[in-house]
C-alpha cells in the first residue's frame, strides 16, 4: 500500500511538471467590471489589517533601511579615502 502510494506520488511529481500553457482569458466587459469590483471590495477589506501590519513594522524598516544606507556611505568615504591616500602617495 505504501509503495504503491510512493509510486503514484513519484509519477505525479516526475509527469505532472512540464512547461506553463499560456492561457489568454478574453472577458467581456461586464465580467470585467464584476472582477474589479471583487477585486475592490477584497482589497477594501484587507486594507486595514495591511496599515496595522505597516504602522506595526514602519520603526523596524526605517532603521534597517537606514543602517543600510550609512553602512554604504561609510564604505564610500572609506573607498574615497583609501584613493586619495594613494593619490597623495604618489
Amino acid at each position: 500500500m505504501v509503495k504503491n502510494a510512493l509510486l503514484l506520488l513519484l509519477s505525479l511529481v516526475l509527469f505532472g511538471c512540464g512547461e506553463d500553457e499560456v492561457v489568454r482569458v478574453q472577458l467581456t466587459p461586464d465580467q470585467r467590471e464584476e472582477y474589479q469590483e471583487i477585486a475592490s471590495n477584497r482589497l477594501d477589506s484587507l486594507r486595514p489589517l495591511l496599515d496595522s501590519i505597516c504602522q506595526a513594522t514602519f520603526e523596524d524598516r526605517v532603521a534597517v533601511a537606514t543602517d543600510s544606507i550609512v553602512q554604504r556611505r561609510l564604505e564610500e568615504e572609506l573607498r574615497l579615502r583609501a584613493r586619495l591616500g594613494q593619490t597623495i602617495g604618489q
